[in-house]
């Protein structure tokens, strides 16, 4: 069994942002990344081995996906292959500002990670009337069932659900407005994905400490270098 090590969801937060940052990918970057593994974690819907999953499918020479086509009905984008902890939100900000009612992303890794970026999203005011209605957003499991967060309007979770039928496939998101009512086995509603947070805040969150040393790792190429002009301009200011 693996060795655990309990962290609180800013030390995650930190963690990945500052590994992101060693990557050489941008600051907007670097902070989405830190909220959406944290807040994932919180929620109950990512582990150790999905984060490690994310971290290798990090590519800062990505810069976005690519667009492959467009209509009133659906928006596809292609990821190629970047981890849904970066990114992710330019597909989703263009899908809610355009009210379309279908977003899929291809060749997407870790999905689940564009689950917070869409809670925060939803909980901003929209321009739109059209796009005041519920967010089903499905994805693969890290097992590799199917699953789908029931989020609302305005960005509260609503339900994590098994669908009945596959509706991705291992590497796609699919976002549809407006479904409601899930096709499928409500596994836990969204007062417990809630109180599952409130867990974390009081008793924490466990990584693997095979995880926690490759963060470390990776964050030290976010360090500057001591030389004498660093330390000359170190200090308060």
């Amino acid at each position: 069994m693996s060795e655990l090590i309990q962290v609180s969801a800013n030390e995650i937060k930190f963690l990945v942002k500052r590994s992101v940052e060693g990557l050489g990918f941008p600051p907007g970057d670097q902070l989405s990344a830190g909220i959406k593994a944290a807040a994932a974690f919180q929620l109950g819907l990512a582990n150790s081995r999905l984060l490690d999953k994310a971290l290798d499918a990090l590519n800062s020479l990505i810069s976005a996906p690519v667009l492959l086509s467009s209509s009133n009905q659906e928006l596809q984008f292609d990821a190629q292959g970047q981890s849904a902890l970066v990114q992710v939100e330019l597909a989703l900000g263009l899908t809610l500002a355009k009210a379309v009612p279908q977003l899929r992303i291809k060749r997407v890794a870790a999905a689940v990670f564009a689950v917070p970026c869409l809670m925060n999203w939803l909980a901003q005011p929209l321009s739109r009337p059209a796009a005041q209605q519920c967010y089903a957003l499905y994805f693969a499991h890290h097992t590799g069932a199917q699953r789908c967060v029931l989020i609302s309007a305005d960005g509260q979770l609503l339900g994590l659900y098994q669908p009945s039928q596959r509706l991705v496939a291992a590497d796609e998101l699919l976002l549809c407005m407006g479904q409601a009512d899930i096709d499928g086995l409500l596994i836990t509603d969204g007062a417990d994905l809630l109180g599952w947070r409130e867990r974390c805040l009081d008793q924490g969150i466990h990584l693997d400490a095979a995880l926690v040393s490759r963060l470390k790792r990776m964050m030290q190429a976010s360090f500057v270098p001591e030389t004498e002009a660093s330390r000359a301009g170190a200090g308060p200011g």
